[in-house]
């Protein structure tokens, strides 16, 4: 009995090492190939470098990220630590109509409330405290925020960011509503519009901002289906067509480029999936790993 409890204990204290020796050769392993392959500077540099959802996606590794997305804390870490040239954030409005940054209609994809945003009244929502998990909530103490906290930030910086907002409402009954408010609170900052991009893969949602700002950047998101959004954009002279980055190709970009219209691209947290982007020459990369697209492009001009 005591033998076999004995080699029981030598098999996993080697199972063990042998899962730590794989793990250091895994890391070794990808350190060589970012080194080697995908570390130097890209050709196409006049790429802008967008933040998505500020810098939050919940990463273990390559690299650590804690950050839940839309947190305040990613948006700082994009611009002020990483150098991006602006931030994608996705915009909600509460019941009594004041714009909220969270990714889902439901509170409890990332917190411990439960509840549908536009429902709720803003006092319900901000502060709530995100939830990315025990593990990462270890490194953060990250709570939902308001627009205007991002945009009273900004207020700090030598000169405005690029911001793209993508529209998050379930309610067409609110479109007239959401953007009316969202852009008397853009033009209360002096927002430049030039800077800013607001997206949906609702082209009726888009129209209203076209209400009540004829000059704005109205940008079609995919959904997956590029051929689709690009027809919608040029159907309803829209400014251009967000897509993953993974599911675009070189030609498309060209098309939509041939056609007067924009592409902006979202997605990448490795190297080689940011330089596959870069090199599509999207006008802008909304990407995950700002740190390693900033470094790989450049610095902003």
């Amino acid at each position: 009995m005591g033998t076999a409890v004995k080699n029981n204990r030598s098999g996993k204290r080697s199972a063990v090492k042998l899962l730590l020796l794989l793990g250091v050769l895994g890391l070794v392993g990808y350190t060589a190939y970012s080194l080697l392959f995908s570390s130097g500077k890209v050709k196409h540099t006049d790429v802008l470098v967008l933040g998505h959802a500020g810098s939050g996606f919940l990463s273990p590794l390559f690299p650590f990220n804690p950050l839940p997305a839309n947190s305040m804390a990613s948006i700082v870490k994009a611009m002020e630590e990483h150098g991006a040239d602006g931030v994608e954030v996705d915009v909600q409005l509460t019941r009594d109509g004041v714009p909220v940054l969270y990714h889902d209609l439901t509170l409890e994809t990332l917190t411990d409330k439960r509840g549908l945003i536009d429902t709720m009244k803003a006092e319900e929502v901000v502060g709530v405290q995100f939830k990315g998990g025990f593990f990462y909530d270890l490194f953060h103490g990250e709570q939902v925020v308001t627009l205007e906290a991002v945009l009273q930030r900004f207020q700090k910086y030598p000169e405005l960011p690029h911001l793209h907002l993508d529209l998050r409402n379930q309610d067409p009954a609110r479109h007239a509503s959401y953007a009316q408010t969202l852009m008397a609170l853009l033009r209360k900052y002096n927002y430049p519009l030039e800077r800013l991009v607001f997206i949906s893969p609702n082209p009726d949602f888009l129209e209203a901002f076209r209400q009540v700002e004829p000059q704005a950047y109205l940008m079609i998101d995919s959904g997956g289906d590029f051929a689709q959004a690009l027809e919608t954009a040029k159907a309803r002279s829209f400014w251009g067509v967000c897509t993953n980055g993974k599911s675009v190709t070189a030609a498309e970009v060209q098309t939509a480029n041939a056609q007067g219209l924009q592409v902006v691209l979202f997605g990448g947290k490795s190297r080689s999936s940011i330089s596959k982007m870069i090199s599509l020459e999207p006008f802008a990369i909304q990407v995950n790993n700002v740190q390693a697209m900033r470094e790989m492009v450049g610095e902003s001009e």
